[in-house]
């Protein structure tokens, strides 16, 4: 159990939380976090994949009975430093401590977002540097495949590459099983290479599915769908395994989508076999975390692109933080998930020929929730209040 204590405030107690869940499709929920205070701010964070609804619910509860009458400032303190013991302890299951680092991460950003706007700036310039008009982004196509055939794979590609992407990532090996997974993966894959073409990057994401050594025996038909990186290959520890997969492939690795760490982090940098780190906004217990740990990777001299395959809340706090990092790489996107996407946030989330634009002269995130444009027919919406 979390403890706290209650003060007065600085930018206003705390007097609600509210719990927003919405089903987008079979396999993606969007799962909200709304923070308000007594003079009526507000601030929202994404708190997506944390685990099952019920699970990740209960914690929001846990965490919104603590918050509620703090001030937005030792609020944000508090879930600091609850993140901050949870990513360096190993007192919990892994499942366990992914979703509190998620829910953490959620309320942590739904807080920044609230202290930036009650400070009258924009987040960006909160963290410490200004947005720029657009960022460049690439697409995920995942969660947009309803079926796991070529010509679905191939189709999602196509629809990337004609809204104008420059770089695509799919996990062609989510969801197999059998002696044949593997040779299955490869032709997703390579349905995605035809029909992009030789000019758009492909980024794999393995999500840890393939063994090393069935990698390594399959090395030829990895190289030739030239990706741009290997995602995922293996735990973050294991180094040699990345070593391995990079020297065989002869193409850089990406990861770390659920650090939440420097020291998860560490042994592969220091070793030199993780070229691009993934921290997510969520995962790593909020964007303040995350931004700590791509700051730490650009010191050891790897790139940076932000783990980002959920909601338009999660993308906005992604790209506050993407500006602070020089030289970051693309941001993901998720596309193809809902026709509605853009609107599920007011002022609506701007996607245009690749890039993701930042809507000038707003404060905090820059953007509210929004009732009408958010895919409610999609499923049942427990919205949950918390109040003193």
């Amino acid at each position: 159990m979390l403890s706290s204590t209650t003060s007065t405030s600085d930018h206003g107690v705390i007097t609600d939380v509210w719990y927003v869940s919405h089903d987008v499709t079979w396999r993606t929920s969007w799962d909200t976090v709304r923070v308000t205070t007594a003079d009526g701010s507000a601030g929202i964070g994404e708190l997506s994949d944390a685990g099952t609804r019920e699970l990740s619910g209960r914690y929001v509860s846990e965490v919104a009975e603590l918050v509620v009458g703090l001030s937005a400032d030792e609020a944000l303190s508090f879930v600091g430093a609850e993140s901050e013991r949870l990513s360096e302890g190993r007192e919990l299951s892994w499942p366990e401590r992914r979703l509190r680092l998620t829910v953490l991460g959620g309320f942590d950003a739904a807080l920044c977002d609230l202290v930036a706007a009650c400070a009258g700036i924009p987040l960006p310039q909160w963290y410490g540097r200004s947005a720029g008009p657009e960022f460049p982004c690439y697409a995920n196509l995942n969660r947009a495949l309803h079926r796991r055939t070529p010509d679905e794979f191939a189709r999602v590609a196509k629809l990337a590459v004609a809204s104008g992407f420059t770089a695509v990532k799919c996990a062609p090996f989510d969801f197999l099983v059998g002696s044949r997974r593997v040779d299955l993966g490869l032709r997703l894959a390579a349905a995605v290479r035809e029909a992009i073409g030789d000019d758009v990057e492909l980024r794999l994401d393995l999500h840890k599915h393939v063994r090393v050594d069935e990698i390594l025996a399959s090395a030829p038909a990895f190289a030739e769908l030239r990706p741009a990186w290997i995602e995922d290959a293996t735990d973050l520890s294991d180094v040699d395994g990345m070593r391995a997969v990079r020297e065989s492939l002869g193409v850089p690795i990406a990861g770390g989508e659920f650090a939440a760490s420097k020291a998860e982090l560490e042994p592969a940098l220091s070793a030199g076999v993780l070229d691009i780190v993934t921290p997510d906004v969520k995962h790593a217990g909020g964007p303040r975390r995350a931004l700590e740990l791509a700051r730490f990777a650009t010191s050891a001299g790897a790139q940076v692109s932000l783990h980002n395959p959920t909601g338009p809340v999660s993308t906005a706090h992604s790209l506050a933080v993407s500006w602070q990092v020089p030289a970051c790489g693309p941001l993901e996107l998720a596309i193809g998930e809902h026709d509605r996407r853009a609107t599920a946030v007011s002022p609506e989330e701007h996607v245009r020929d690749g890039m993701i634009g930042t809507r000038p002269g707003g404060v905090g995130l820059g953007h509210e929730l929004s009732t009408e444009g958010l895919p409610m027919e999609a499923g049942p919406e427990p919205r949950i209040e918390f109040a003193r």
